[in-house]
């Protein structure tokens, strides 16, 4: 496979969500409409589309350039390529601040996710929200193989090779704790049981450990942070 392949195999690797419930349409929910969003991680634009759609100024940022190449003209307002591993990115970004961050599949492939996520919170506004989607190392598609000594790596899904860091609902609440945020609502995705699992609270803490292919946490800065550096 050449180099342009490869790219192009990493790039249709993260596509969007149609179903109801699935990450992509929760994050969607998630995000106010008219808002302006940074989408960190933008690939090839398949959420700047639909943010796009909802109204939403997008600003995009991907350490792939092939991506940002072929991102659709007039989706995004700039977007900028950036390594997030490298240990100079201080943020922001872009020389303004958002309304709304998203981090969707993103800090699991970083060597540092804690310090990724307070520099993404640097280009929050003080009451702006950021909206972080995980892959749920706990889900039961997990916990049954485990159970039987098998944990194998595959090309995509929660098990990705390229995947640095594992998380359940527990450890991504301590991280987002430990990189001075609060968590404002955690949510589900799931193609299979998101609609059941955001039905009600309730239900999804009883099950969104088990059923949730997807950890999504939608966070805001804390009070003891805002107006302060970070």
């Amino acid at each position: 496979m050449n180099m342009d392949n490869e790219l192009n195999s990493k790039v249709l690797k993260y596509s969007k969500g149609t179903k109801p419930g699935g990450t992509t349409s929760v994050i969607l929910g998630a995000c106010p409409k008219g808002t302006d969003v940074l989408d960190v991680g933008c690939a090839s634009g398949y959420l700047g589309e639909e943010l796009h759609s909802l109204g939403c100024r997008v600003w995009g940022v991907d350490s792939d350039k092939f991506a940002l190449d072929n991102v659709a003209q007039g989706t995004y307002e700039e977007t900028l390529e950036l390594d997030l591993n490298l240990p100079t990115d201080e943020g922001p970004f872009f020389p303004r601040l958002f309304d709304v961050v998203i981090a969707a599949d993103v800090l699991e492939h970083l060597l540092d996710p804690e310090r990724v996520l307070r520099t993404l919170s640097k280009s929050l506004k003080p009451n702006g929200l950021l909206i972080l989607s995980l892959p749920n190392v706990a889900n039961f598609s997990i916990r049954i193989p485990l159970l039987f000594g098998r944990f194998d790596y595959t090309e995509v899904g929660i098990l990705d090779r390229t995947h640095l860091h594992l998380f359940t609902y527990s450890s991504a609440a301590q991280l987002v704790k430990d990189s001075g945020l609060e968590i404002e609502s955690a949510l589900a995705g799931s193609d299979r049981f998101g609609l059941l699992l955001n039905k009600t609270a309730i239900v999804r803490s009883r099950l969104a450990p088990l059923l949730a292919f997807n950890i999504i946490y939608v966070c805001r800065l804390t009070e003891s942070i805002i107006g302060t550096e970070i």
